[in-house]
């Protein structure tokens, strides 16, 4: 885990101004409930997962499984991937749960993809997560299907003090707002898998955001203040028992998106099957006449 630097005032200068170079283009809204598969991968076996990591998609568009999902490996930390699928509501998540193919060979060929990876992998894990629009910020400017890289924090609040991150959530973004810049991000309350927990998802276009944001630490700290910066001190170091700060890369071989991500961004989620061979000709076949020389 990344040390905090102790506040939340240390993590907003590192954030600031990131993400200023947005695509404009018309977003959905983030889903109201956020289903987070984690992964971890044994050390030294990155290149077999991802052979067999590379199958699903392909598998899942084969047999139209209605849950897209997008993949993304991790940068910091230990080697592991996430899986997100969004969902409208638990109605929609318990829907898909009980969707199977209906297909045996298709479910058959599920199973030994599940068996070919987990030999990789050393653990599962699964969390549930909840919109909240009132602690998140600008979502309809993230260019989501142009997003490559993506900053992933897990504020660990301590019992009794989720209004601590509430508050402090909003001084940040307003010290941001003050100082210029508008980051896209969304947050999300832990509800089921994770405890007195919120997930905070900062999509970038590339890296380079993060040297932008570099770049206004100076003017986000002007924005904020001593007082303001005093106060967030005071609630982090009452209300915060540890937060997680990880860089992820969208990985589209292990993703399943939507047509319209793609339809957004071919070049980068359309992933075509490679050309089947030419076939050979049989036994004792005369050869293939050549083509006339051009005149």
């Amino acid at each position: 885990m990344k040390k905090w630097f102790c506040s939340v005032a240390g993590l907003s200068l590192t954030l600031a101004g990131s993400l200023a170079v947005f695509a404009q283009t018309p977003a959905a809204p983030p889903p109201n409930i956020l289903n987070i598969e984690t992964i971890n991968i044994k050390p030294y076996v990155d290149g077999p997962f991802d052979k067999v990591a590379s199958e699903y998609p392909a598998l899942a568009k084969h047999i139209k499984d209605p849950m897209h999902m997008l993949a993304m490996e991790s940068l910091t930390g230990a080697p592991r991937v996430i899986y997100l699928s969004g969902f409208d509501s638990l109605e929609a998540l318990e829907k898909n749960e009980e969707w199977v193919p209906g297909d045996a060979d298709a479910e058959a060929k599920i199973e030994a993809l599940d068996a070919r990876e987990a030999p990789y992998i050393s653990e599962v894990h699964h969390t549930i997560w909840h919109y909240l629009p009132d602690l998140s910020n600008n979502v309809a400017a993230a260019d989501i299907p142009h997003s490559h890289y993506w900053e992933v924090l897990i504020f660990h609040m301590r019992p009794g003090h989720a209004e601590d991150f509430a508050v402090t959530t909003k001084l940040y973004r307003d010290a941001s707002l003050k100082s210029g810049e508008n980051v896209p991000w969304a947050t999300y309350e832990g509800m089921h898998g994770v405890t007195d927990s919120y997930l905070v998802l900062v999509p970038m276009t590339s890296l380079k955001d993060e040297d932008t944001g570099l770049a206004h630490k100076k003017d986000f700290a002007a924005a904020l203040g001593a007082d303001g910066m005093a106060q967030m001190n005071k609630l982090t170091g009452e209300g915060v028992a540890s937060v997680e700060d990880n860089l992820w890369m969208v990985n589209p071989e292990w993703s399943y998106v939507e047509k319209s991500w793609v339809d957004a961004n071919p070049k980068y989620w359309a992933t075509e099957p490679p050309a089947k061979p030419a076939p050979k000709p049989a036994a004792g076949a005369p050869p293939a006449p050549k083509a006339p020389p051009a005149p």
